[in-house]
């Protein structure tokens, strides 16, 4: 079969590799579209997270070609998407069931290990629905399907967050993670979203999605001031641009109590005074992946079209052309999303 295997910074090659088994507990998965995630662009620029040879893709959406005799509910023609993560069940995390955070479930997982989904097929091992395997209603398009990990992502956020009823939320950087925090905030009831970003393209869609947006060229601080007034607060910031001065300057625009939740992976290391999380007593969140019910609730929220991808899907391109999609996904001014299909349709 066909796969784009990462061979260095900015090489990618398509090539013919071996066509996977599903093998005992395993299903095998035609691959319908996937997505190019923000991760995928740090091995691209910078080689990190995975080696030489890797099939990348790790947002992805199809149809089961091939169920192991060991796999239970899952069956061929079975339209679906997966977790890529591979937990260990071991640990004291995934004890905990805290699969994300499981040392293996990324060494292991399906494009951190395991051949990922840039390619025309895909192979899921231990496949268990509702844990590693969901299944998406048939008129779900593809666009939605392959949009359910980054959502995943968003939902698992906003949740270490919780409660946003009510509250003002920022989210500064309107990728597709920044936009699913968005609408994951709309959905759970936030009052005010505003977003921030450099791109007019990733401002419009965040308002068309329901946000208040501010060009994040300008002084973010003034800028909420002039918005929300002066007696105006910022309850919680969803940090997702991986800019260092991005996220020292939040620090000092969440109100006293607030909750920052960082998204973003940084290229370069932070240097702030933390001195305004104890003065300020601010509760400063990582948040990375999800868990099973994150990626179970972010089906959810697709399903009812709560969450929508028609703003966010800006690209779809062939799997022979996957440089161009690579290169086409950096240009944050002429895309937000970029889904890569065996076919380019």
């Amino acid at each position: 079969m066909k796969a784009a295997v990462f061979q260095g910074i900015r090489q990618l090659s398509v090539e013919e590799v071996e066509t996977p088994r599903a093998g005992a507990d395993g299903v095998v998965l035609s691959v319908a579209a996937c997505g190019i995630c923000g991760s995928d662009l740090h091995t691209y620029l910078h080689g990190s997270f995975v080696a030489p040879g890797q099939v990348m893709g790790h947002e992805f959406v199809g149809t089961v070609v091939e169920a192991g005799p060991e796999v239970q509910g899952i069956s061929v023609g079975d339209r679906i998407t997966a977790s890529p993560l591979q937990p260990c069940h071991e640990c004291p995390r995934c004890a905990e069931g805290r699969y994300n955070l499981c040392a293996k479930a990324w060494t292991q997982g399906i494009a951190y290990g395991k051949p990922g989904a840039f390619a025309e097929l895909v192979r899921i091992p231990q496949a268990t629905i509702g844990q590693n395997v969901f299944a998406l209603d048939p008129d779900m398009a593809d666009e939605a399907g392959a949009m359910v990990e980054p959502l995943a992502v968003a939902v698992h956020a906003v949740r270490l967050a919780a409660p946003v009823q009510g509250t003002t939320a920022v989210v500064t950087g309107l990728g597709t993670i920044g936009q699913q925090v968005v609408q994951t905030l709309r959905a759970y009831g936030a009052g005010r979203v505003i977003g921030v970003d450099v791109s007019e393209l990733r401002l419009g869609a965040a308002r068309e999605l329901g946000a208040e947006v501010l060009d994040g060229r300008a002084e973010l601080g003034e800028s909420l001031r002039e918005l929300l007034g002066a007696d105006g607060e910022v309850d919680v910031i969803f940090e997702c641009t991986g800019v260092p001065a991005v996220a020292t300057t939040i620090l000092e625009q969440v109100r006293a109590g607030g909750t920052i939740v960082v998204l973003a992976l940084y290229d370069d290391p932070i240097t702030f005074n933390p001195t305004a999380l104890v003065q300020k007593e601010i509760r400063l969140q990582g948040s990375i992946a999800y868990t099973e019910s994150d990626f179970a609730e972010a089906v959810s929220l697709l399903g009812d079209g709560r969450v929508k991808v028609g703003p966010l899907v800006t690209h779809v391109l062939g799997l022979d052309d996957i440089g161009q999609a690579f290169e086409v996904q950096l240009e944050k001014d002429r895309s937000l999303k970029v889904l890569v299909t065996p076919d380019g349709h």
